[in-house]
């Protein structure tokens, strides 16, 4: 099953949590406008940056990974 970054999730997280993105940057060691673009859904998250994230959060890999649906198929008659 592929899985997908809910990267809207992990915004929301960020921001009701009171962290300021620069203070997750310096934890994480990804540059402040990378993990702006992240959280803004502009860039694609590496596995590595995506890890690093969660650790400066403090939460499991798991915590803003869903599963991608099937793309639906049109069926022809």
């Amino acid at each position: 099953m592929k899985m997908f970054l809910d990267f809207l999730e992990m915004k929301e997280f960020i921001d009701k949590s009171g962290l300021k993105q620069k203070a997750i940057s310096e934890k994480s060691g990804i540059p402040e406008v990378k993990l702006c673009l992240i959280l803004q859904g502009r860039r694609k998250c590496e596995v590595g940056e995506y890890a690093s994230i969660c650790d400066a959060l403090g939460v499991s890999i798991d915590k803003f990974l869903k599963p991608r649906l099937p793309d639906k198929q049109v069926m022809n008659e």
